[in-house]
């Protein structure tokens, strides 16, 4: 588990990203439900593994976009020589795609924070399955929410702080044009030819292929 002071000085955002590149977090992962006019928890959360995968170019017109990608740790068949799914096919959602990434600090500026504005979530019903206070809220422009719960509030702020960093850092790459920049930064050119997940075309609207 890795904390400390987030600084936004500019020469240390480039630190950052590469940290954001270059790290694997173990979290769990709340799958909600929305029910009338509140949020459930619709199972029980699933220990994950989760990092940012860097993106790459399938070929001269194809490129595959950097994610926000996640898979379940535990392998109930492996003794059967079966891997679970989000093993083979991780959840994922493009760098691009992510709106917002906030920290849930209790469950009245949760609600207060509410993403669709019709049906905040109370974290205050969720309890004792989660502790409001390490929860990490992502929401992608499609209007999907995803939960992470880290171990504790230092670790949540961290891992915030390095999404945010990186997310923000490409962003800004693109739209100033800084192509080669962004390339450099955020593409791996050693999967230009392929990979465990070479096949998975994902652009920003969420489709995969």
């Amino acid at each position: 588990i890795r904390t400390g002071v987030c600084s936004t000085m500019k020469a240390e955002i480039g630190n950052y990203v590469q940290d954001a590149l270059n790290s694997r977090w173990r979290l769990d992962w709340h799958h909600v439900a929305h029910k009338g006019n509140s949020s459930l928890l619709r199972r029980h959360p699933k220990a994950c593994e989760v990092w940012i995968e860097r993106g790459y170019c399938r070929n001269r017109n194809e490129m595959v976009e950097p994610k926000l990608m996640w898979r379940e740790l535990t392998q109930p068949g492996l003794k059967q020589g079966m891997l679970t799914e989000s093993t083979l096919n991780p959840y994922r959602a493009s760098l691009f795609a992510l709106r917002k990434i906030v920290p849930v600090v209790d469950g009245d500026d949760w609600q207060r924070m509410s993403f669709d504005g019709k049906k905040p979530y109370n974290t205050n019903a969720w309890k004792p399955m989660v502790k409001p206070n390490c929860l990490i809220a992502v929401r992608s422009s499609l209007g999907q929410d995803y939960l992470f719960e880290a171990s504790c509030p230092e670790e949540r702020d961290r891992i915030i702080h390095l999404w945010k960093m990186a997310t923000a850092r490409l962003v800004s790459h693109a739209v100033a044009g800084n192509i080669d920049m962004m390339m450099q930064e955020f593409f791996n050119e050693a999967a230009i030819r392929g990979g465990l997940y070479a096949s998975m075309l994902t652009t920003s609207d969420g489709r995969a292929y």
